[in-house]
C-alpha cells in the first residue's frame, strides 16, 4: 500500500502520529480537511488514556473554571444552554466557557445530537480564546470561547 501521506508513516508502514498518541506524547486533534486518520488517532489516544501513559498519568482535562489562558485545552463540563444565532451554534458550559460552531461548519455535525446536549456532560478539545482581550465580553457572556470546527472536537461523556 502506498501511504497517502508518506511523512506520517514509518519505514515499516506504521502511523507515526498514532504511535506518539499511543505513548501519551500528545493530544489527538481533528482539523478538517486532515481527518482521514481520525479514527486511528482517537483509538491510539484512548489506549494511552486507559493505560495512563505520558500526559495521561495525571488527567490534563480541565473544568471550564480552571481555564487561565488562551491556547490548546481539553475541557470537560456540563452543558447549561444551547442556542443558535447569526454567529452559529453556541453551547454554554457551566463554569464560564462557551463552545461555538460557526454556521458554515454546522452541516458536518450531528444536528440531532446537538439539539439534545442541554444537561449533558461533554468533553471538548481545541484552542480556547479569551474574548475579554478583543472587543470585550458583554454582560452574561462567557469570557472563554472554544471554536469547534469538526465533530471530532466534541464528545458526549454522559447524558
Amino acid at each position: 500500500m502506498v501511504a497517502p501521506w508518506p511523512m506520517y508513516f514509518g519505514g515499516d508502514g506504521s502511523n507515526l502520529e498514532a504511535r506518539l498518541l499511543a505513548d501519551g506524547l500528545g493530544f489527538q486533534v481533528a482539523i478538517a480537511p486532515n481527518v482521514a486518520l481520525l479514527d486511528c488517532q482517537q483509538a491510539a489516544e484512548r489506549s494511552a488514556r486507559k493505560a495512563r501513559l505520558g500526559l495521561w498519568r495525571q488527567s490534563p482535562v480541565l473544568a471550564p473554571q480552571q481555564i487561565r489562558r488562551s491556547g490548546f485545552a481539553l475541557v470537560s463540563g456540563t452543558v447549561s444552554q444551547v442556542r443558535r444565532n447569526q454567529g452559529g451554534l453556541w453551547i454554554d458550559l457551566q463554569g464560564g466557557l462557551v463552545l461555538n460552531i460557526a454556521l458554515r461548519q454546522l452541516p458536518t455535525f450531528d444536528q440531532k445530537q446537538l439539539a439534545r446536549l442541554q444537561g449533558a456532560q461533554v468533553e471538548a478539545r481545541g484552542w480556547v480564546l479569551d474574548r475579554s482581550q478583543r472587543a470585550g465580553v458583554k454582560a452574561g457572556q462567557a469570557r472563554w470561547m472554544l471554536p469547534l470546527t469538526h465533530p471530532g472536537m466534541l464528545k458526549v461523556i454522559a447524558r
